[in-house]
């Protein structure tokens, strides 16, 4: 029985593929768990490292080295450039997270003018009635609005702290008192 030159080819062409393939999965199971280890301790994530291991194989199967010889060192240099890729889309992945996160708080805090216009005329309103207290009621006010507890606003002003309450409602009835007084007599004709 006589065989044709292209059954010959054919059959060459399947010894050899079958050749290439013993040696991928040869190489897989010998170096597979060097690669991953290399990879994490470039990105730190174990999960990330064996997808990126894969890739590393995936760039052996579809164009292998020229020397087998060099295989080991080929999926070291690979695998590095692989993770150094890894994690410099890591980086320009939070960069431009960070820059929408940003862009996005200056859109949200950048409010329309005329809520501006508001919010510091009565911060100015409130700055007026400050000053018009008493000294103790005004800073008592502004230390307990500014998130201290009743012993810290006691600590600073050197009083008891069992009376900063008794303070507090009193400077809160006076700032409250002068604040109206101060918008009726701003919608005053």
């Amino acid at each position: 029985m006589a065989t044709t030159s292209a059954e010959t080819t054919r059959g060459t062409s399947t010894l050899t593929n079958r050749d290439a393939e013993g040696s991928f999965q040869a190489a897989f199971e010998a170096h597979w768990s060097q690669v991953c280890r290399a990879l994490y301790r470039l990105v730190g994530d174990w999960d990330e490292a064996e997808d990126l291991a894969l890739e590393v194989f995936y760039r052996l199967h579809r164009q292998p080295p020229r020397e087998p010889r060099g295989l080991a060192g080929w999926l070291r240099r690979t695998a590095t450039n692989v993770g150094l890729n890894a994690l410099r889309a890591r980086q320009r992945r939070r960069r431009y997270e960070e820059e929408a996160g940003a862009l996005e708080l200056q859109r949200a805090n950048s409010p329309d003018p005329a809520t501006e216009v508001e919010r510091n005329e009565e911060r100015s309103s409130v700055h007026c009635v400050l000053a018009q207290m008493k000294p103790r009621a005004a800073r008592v006010l502004a230390l307990r609005h500014s998130g201290l507890s009743y012993a810290e606003v006691a600590a600073a002003l050197n009083v008891a702290s069992s009376s900063v309450g008794t303070l507090l409602a009193r400077a809160e009835k006076e700032f409250e008192r002068r604040y109206r007084a101060l918008e009726e007599s701003d919608e005053a004709p």
